[in-house]
Order: structure tokens, then C-alpha cells, then sequence
């Protein structure tokens, strides 16, 4: 499709990190220099690291995620309230006994008269051309 490398991965690596770091000032500044608490003579420093590895881990996944959804959307720019398509008189009937296929015409190589034959030949029943500025 000739489609280049995704941003999401650098977005979702970066949030991890992120995610990773509050995790370790999370835990280690209060428990290490704000309120270090002596329990039956265990050590508050470095030493009591395995401990918060789980809140660690957690917040690095809940980062990686809560980023991954959000990038997803904002690169898909969606939620798109208002599209062209919603214009056409044919999108009425969609939920009731049909669907509809739209394909954008943003790219340089598209081509009306191929993409109307291809659709053609794959058994496509009522083919429309609707511009952006299509009204009711």
C-alpha cells in the first residue's frame, strides 16, 4: 500500500518511559528521602527496590495504553463529527438494508475511473461521487 513507518510506536515507547519514571519517583522519593520508614531494622534504600517493581510495571502499561488510544484517535483525527458522506440522500438507508464503502480521493494517484471499475467489478450496486461540498 505503500504506506511509511507509524508514529504510534515512538508515541507508545515515550509514555512507557514516562509511565516508567513516575513509577520510580512514585515510590522512591517518599519512601527513600521524604518519609523513610524503618521496618524491623529492613534498609530504605536502593536495597527496597524489588518491591515497588509491580507499581512500576503498572504504571508503564497504563501509560503505554491510556497513549496508545489517545495517539490512535488524534492521528485518525476522529472523532470527525461532520463527513461528507453524511450530506449524501443514499446514507439514510445504511443501518436499515445496506452499507456503504467510502474512499477518499486525497491521494495523487487516484484515479475516478479506475476505482469506479473496480468497484464495478467487485459487485458494487449504486456508485456515487460525493464532494465535500454536497448538500441535501
Amino acid at each position: 500500500m505503500g504506506l511509511g513507518k507509524s508514529k504510534l510506536s515512538s508515541v507508545v515507547m515515550c509514555a512507557g518511559i514516562l509511565g516508567l519514571v513516575t513509577g520510580i519517583l512514585l515510590t522512591t522519593v517518599p519512601s527513600f528521602s521524604i518519609y523513610p520508614l524503618i521496618v524491623h531494622g529492613k534498609p530504605y534504600d536502593w536495597r527496597t527496590l524489588p518491591a515497588f517493581l509491580a507499581i512500576m510495571f503498572e504504571l508503564t502499561v497504563l501509560f503505554s495504553a491510556l497513549s496508545a488510544v489517545g495517539a490512535l484517535l488524534l492521528f485518525n483525527r476522529l472523532p470527525r463529527w461532520n463527513h461528507p458522506v453524511f450530506n449524501w440522500e443514499g446514507f439514510s438507508r445504511v443501518t436499515d438494508d445496506g452499507f456503504v464503502l467510502v474512499v477518499e480521493a486525497k491521494d495523487a494517484l487516484f484515479s475516478v475511473s479506475r476505482v469506479s471499475s473496480m468497484l464495478e467489478e467487485l459487485g458494487g450496486q449504486e456508485i456515487a461521487f460525493i464532494h465535500e461540498d454536497a448538500v441535501r
